[in-house]
């Protein structure tokens, strides 16, 4: 059961999450048009990274390693709570 604080974080971050939607979508509607989803997925974890770089346990090198099928990729993002706004 949720508290209510955590609901209220999790209201927080669905508003950011629709914020950078609009944002990404507004700003680079023709960028996000014209690559893969496993690229823009990328591109938003390496910007991620850079705002967190505290977060990044010092063994992780910043080049994965791991070969994962696009549609892998996507239903996980898709799945996510984050993603999905649940």
């Amino acid at each position: 059961m949720n508290t209510s604080r955590e609901t209220t974080h999790d209201d927080e971050i669905l508003a950011l999450r629709q914020q950078l939607v609009s944002s990404l979508k507004f700003h680079h509607c023709a960028t996000l048009q014209n690559i893969p989803l496993e690229s823009a997925v990328r591109a938003m974890t390496a910007a991620w990274d850079t705002c967190h770089p505290e977060d990044l346990p010092q063994y992780c090198s910043d080049t994965s390693t791991a070969i994962i099928p696009k549609e892998q990729v996507a239903k996980s993002i898709r799945e996510s709570k984050y993603f999905s706004g649940s």
